[in-house]
């Protein structure tokens, strides 16, 4: 039901002295929507991280006091490896054994320390060649408000997926980031990160769904089949911006969201590294607002009664 309150995702630091172990807590933690900001044995390298970054650091006890970490003021989970060794049997009830341990303890939820409630509105950002640049400025010119959240779609491969989402969590700190996972709902104040493996479907109670078929078509994530399902979903309180990309995704998936009666938006196509996406929108004709990025992330401070950011640059 909207207006209930739901647990955020969470930054997670992973310690453990085996690869395989860490390797078996990030693929899980990931799946589950967190995103894992540090992967890394007993030592200095763990040491030397800025645990300020985490709201959580899960560590792989050994039963001997001189591999635990130095004590941050993030939480500290300590997991033992009896339940590592458990995910062998059935790693689907190993997964939501694990999202019960983290969810019951007490962690970092929000800048207010409380449980963060649905968005009642959703953005889509659409992006591909020069997107990351593009949608990293005006994440970090925007300012969350209640009940929105944001929705973000980037064409790239499966090995840098992992990347684009740690360098979100450490250039848009205003944005609490998740990755999209099954169960997850659009948090206010959440940016909903889609993965490049499986198609993403979002119900009719607006929670997350991740299939198991891939995504169909040359565009992995797909803008055009995100914004149908959001559009569904959320009908007139979607909303969908395009920024630099080459190719025509969105196009098609900006009609969707107009015809359910949300807002179109898209990067002014002489301010893109490539522009045939932005372009490819605003020639079907249904573009509200066309604008560079600073423009675009002042007009939706505007647009939702927060101050402007950037530079007073003229858009067209």
């Amino acid at each position: 039901m909207i207006g209930q309150s739901f647990r955020r995702a969470v930054k997670v630091g992973v310690i453990a002295q085996h690869p395989a172990a860490r390797a078996l807590l990030c693929r899980a933690l990931e799946e589950l929507g967190h995103v894992v900001l540090l992967d890394a044995a007993p030592g200095p390298t763990a040491a030397a991280a800025d645990h300020d970054r985490f709201d959580l650091l899960i560590w792989l006890g050994t039963g001997d006091r001189a591999d635990r970490p130095p004590r941050h003021d993030c939480f500290e989970l300590e997991l033992e490896p009896a339940f590592i060794a458990a995910a062998d049997a059935d790693y689907s009830a190993w997964k939501r054994y694990l999202r019960q341990r983290i969810e019951s303890a007490p962690r970092f939820v929000g800048d207010s320390g409380q449980p963060a409630a649905r968005a009642e509105r959703v953005w889509l950002l659409a992006a591909s060649t020069g997107g990351p640049d593009a949608v990293e400025r005006f994440l970090a010119a925007t300012i969350p408000t209640p009940k929105l959240a944001l929705l973000y779609v980037q064409h790239l491969t499966s090995t840098h997926f992992p990347q684009l989402v740690r360098q979100l969590a450490i250039r848009a700190p205003r944005w609490h980031i998740q990755v999209a996972a099954t169960g997850n709902y659009f948090l206010e104040g959440t940016l909903t990160v889609v993965a490049p493996d499986h198609k993403l479907r979002i119900n009719r109670d607006r929670g997350m769904r991740i299939l198991s078929t891939p995504w169909p078509g040359p565009y992995r994530p797909s803008a055009d089949q995100i914004a149908e399902t959001l559009a569904l979903a959320y009908r007139e309180s979607a909303g969908m911006i395009v920024f630099s990309g080459m190719g025509d995704d969105g196009a098609l998936g900006s009609e969707h969201i107009r015809e359910h009666g949300g807002e179109i938006w898209a990067q002014r196509p002489d301010t893109c590294v490539a522009s045939a996406m932005p372009e490819a929108v605003l020639a079907r004709g249904e573009v509200d607002y066309s604008g560079d990025v600073a423009a675009l992330a002042r007009r939706f401070n505007f647009r939702y009664g927060t101050p402007a950011c950037g530079p007073q640059v003229e858009a067209s």
